[in-house]
């Protein structure tokens, strides 16, 4: 092997429980300035959360969050279904796991199903409902989870009093006053921050009431198109994310056909990493700077530490069409803390009241004299016009008369005691946010740079063969035999290699928390300095079966490179797959017994390519040209929904290496073709995804569709909005095969598109 050993540690486990799997239902730009004189949008007034800024027009959709009215939400669904639905969650350690194996790589796992109800909504009854649990940490409830409905995900153009489709239902636990939500978003309208809208209800469940909820609207099309001449822009979340090569991969993708191209977020990473003036206009070019002021500064003003300026979480951002990025507020229930209550920041101890700078951009505009001097006017500027104490208390009072009244009797008390923070902080803020700013602002920390591990990113394939139990050789150098090595698509020698197998060791056994029995396959090459360098997988020692095939993210196989050094007991480099699968076939799993096999994979981070219109469907992966193109979609199907498959090739191709997911970055949601299923040179082959078949497959009226190789190599992929394919139309390439995805009004399933 030249200059390198790689040793392959294949740890694999059933995978259960982190796909947003949908159970079937029942039957029925220009540059910004960087000098302080450019202007800037004024504060609007919107502290009433039914009504939009003036200039807009009302919405249908008002009523539905008015705060003088309470919904009534009833839900019946199948016990057994309730049950799992609200025992689903993420521990501490389930979130350090996933960290530690793809190392911020990806965005994290929706780990929550979707199931069928029954809902009913102040006496409006709607069947066929999925329903699931949301919340990432703190939030998580098996009692009183907080919910996620959505009306048309099964039935096709249902909506809540013909004007909403999705509603989002939080449990407030982190917020035992319930005002903290409402009212932030109040204060973020009123600066002229887009935010959703709020109000109350209460829920029950089988006839047995949970409680008082926070009903927020979510950030979707609807949203997009109230605040935004255009809603067909691109929309991200972040979660743990920042523009850092370190956290810029777990930023999710929520729109946007071209889910391949990363180019704007890359743009910004790139900007902030340069730390001359020129990196500063070159990041004004992509966000909309004054914009992010009026955001950042308020989310420092209501003490929102777990947003993206205090803890790199909880914030949407969204670019129209040609425009700049523009942040929006989201999990703000664990506001309202003065300084001298806790606050959990990322190593920053005593923060000062009058600034959250933890990330990037915050911290590079702060760390900017010019820029900190207009985040500190425009910060007083909103005190001033945005904080009127008595109009906020007045809104608390209100607020917290609709708690007492609709509350459960045993979070009365609480909520009382507890809305006495609210009071006080909204009394205290403003002077103890002009006294930290006396005499001058107070300092920030610069971030320590990043630096990314040593081995960098890149692909490997290897073959193997090995012996079980052979890792407790006193001799590992003589075991296994590796016949074919591929580095980054070069072929390399072999030599000096080993393949060991057997039970996993103890650091091995970290890698898959939660494992029976975990097995480890190591492939190792030895250099003349005694250094050492490898792969490893880990597997279910049940998993290691003749003909099994393992995919990284469709199931759970984990791994990655890693290398030692002379002398060490530790590695002081791992690396962990993206993407890969692994296939065997021989094994067994007693002493001596042979396993045969290949590994193929892509590890580390690095910038995605920019691809044209139905590039691949990952971040960071090319898509593989094998000829097959995703041609057509109907996601309002009669009877079912379908897509459609073009072989574009002068050759036969077997869907068996293929998979198909109807999500774009959840691996774990992928699903092979049937077995034997094949498309002729020129072939047009439409799948029908009939929920029974398929499952996971719901295609509603603002989803995705994505393809690729089994071993995670994105092939094609198709993201349409609401309206994109109605009712008798489809959402097809024009021209055929090669073009752009547009709205048509003649399908064509198992033909060529025509215009």
């Amino acid at each position: 092997m030249a200059a390198a050993i790689w040793a392959i540690a294949i740890i694999t486990a059933s995978c259960g429980g982190d796909a947003d799997i949908a159970e079937p239902p029942p039957e029925t730009t220009s540059a910004i300035a960087t000098t302080p004189e450019e202007p800037r949008p004024e504060p609007t007034d919107t502290s009433d959360p039914a009504r939009q800024d003036d200039a807009e027009a009302a919405d249908p959709s008002d009523s539905f969050f008015a705060l003088d009215r309470v919904l009534e939400i009833g839900i019946e669904i199948a016990a057994d279904d309730w049950d799992t639905l609200r025992h689903q969650t993420r521990t501490f350690e389930d979130l350090m796991a996933e960290i530690e194996e793809y190392e911020l790589s990806r965005p994290f796992a929706n780990i929550y199903t979707w199931f069928s109800a029954t809902v009913t909504v102040d006496g409006e009854i709607h069947t066929g409902v999925a329903v699931r649990k949301k919340g990432f940490l703190g939030s998580q409830s098996d009692t009183k989870p907080s919910l996620k409905l959505r009306f048309d995900k099964y039935v096709d153009d249902q909506s809540l009093g013909g004007v909403m489709e999705r509603m989002t239902l939080n449990n407030s636990v982190q917020d035992p006053s319930m005002v903290n939500t409402c009212l932030s978003y109040r204060v973020f309208a009123a600066a002229g921050v887009p935010a959703p809208r709020c109000n109350f209800a209460t829920v029950s469940v089988n006839g047995r009431e949970l409680g008082l909820y926070v009903h927020v609207e979510e950030i979707k099309a609807p949203f997009l198109a109230r605040h935004f001449d255009s809603a067909g822009g691109a929309l991200y979340e972040g979660t743990v994310s920042d523009f850092t090569p370190e956290y810029r991969g777990t930023i999710e993708k929520k729109t946007n056909e071209d889910a391949a191209d990363w180019s704007d977020i890359d743009a910004v990473v790139a900007a902030l990493e340069d730390r001359s003036d020129a990196g500063l206009k070159a990041l004004g070019e992509t966000v909309d700077l004054e914009r992010f002021l009026t955001f950042w500064a308020t989310e420092v003003l209501i003490g929102h530490w777990d947003g993206y300026a205090g803890d790199r979480n909880n914030y949407w951002f969204y670019r129209e069409p040609d425009g700049r990025f523009v942040f929006l507020p989201w999990g703000v229930d664990d506001t309202f803390h003065l300084k001298d209550d806790p606050n959990p920041f990322d190593n920053i101890s005593d923060p000062p009241p009058s600034v959250l700078a933890l990330t990037s951009i915050p911290n590079r505009l702060y760390n900017h004299p010019d820029w900190r001097a207009r985040y500190v006017e425009r910060l007083e500027e909103i005190l001033e016009t945005v904080w009127d104490e008595d109009e906020l208390l007045a809104a608390v009072d209100e607020m917290a008369a609709v708690v007492q009244r609709h509350a459960l009797p045993a979070a009365r008390h609480s909520a009382a005691d507890d809305t006495e923070r609210v009071r006080k902080f909204i009394l205290k803020r403003k002077g103890e946010i002009l006294a930290d700013l006396t005499p001058e602002p107070p300092e920030w920390p610069e971030p320590e740079a990043y630096v990314p591990p040593a081995v960098g990113s890149g692909t490997l394939e290897i073959t193997f063969e090995a012996t079980w139990d052979s890792n407790r050789s006193s001799n590992p150098l003589g075991e296994g035999e590796v016949t074919r090595l591929v580095l980054d698509g070069s072929p390399e020698t072999a030599e000096n290699t080993a393949v060991l197998a057997g039970h996993s060791g103890p650091d091995e056994i970290g890698l898959l928390p939660g494992a029976d029995e975990p097995a480890s396959i190591v492939v190792l090459s030895f250099e003349d300095d005694g250094s050492l360098s490898g792969m490893t997988l880990v597997v279910e020692r049940d998993s290691l079966a003749p003909g099994a095939t393992l995919v990284i993210g469709a199931d759970a196989i984990a791994g990655g490179v890693w290398s030692l050094p002379a002398g060490a007991t530790a590695p002081d480099m791992f690396t962990p797959f993206a993407e890969g699968v692994l296939r065997l076939t021989a094994a067994g799993t007693s002493r001596g017994d042979t396993i045969t096999g290949a590994f193929s994979g892509r590890f580390g981070w690095e910038p995605a390519p920019t691809a044209g219109a139905g590039a691949g469907a990952g971040a960071g992966s090319a898509p593989a040209n094998v000829g097959l193109v995703i041609n057509e979609v109907a996601a309002k199907g009669d009877p079912l929904d379908w897509f459609e498959l073009h072989n574009t090739s002068h050759e036969e191709i077997s869907l068996d290496g293929f998979v198909v997911a109807d999500s774009l970055t959840d691996a774990g949601k992928r699903v092979v073709f049937p077995p034997g299923t094949t498309m002729a040179p020129g072939a047009y082959v439409q799948f029908a995804t009939d929920k029974e078949g398929w499952p996971g497959f719901a295609l509603g009226g603002d989803e995705e569709l994505g393809l690729w190789l089994s071993d995670g190599a994105a092939v094609d992929q198709v993201d349409w909005n609401e309206g994109d394919s109605g009712e008798g139309q489809s959402y097809a390439r024009v021209p055929d095969a090669t073009g752009d995805f547009q709205t048509v009004d003649n399908p064509t399933p198992g033909s060529a598109n025509q215009p």
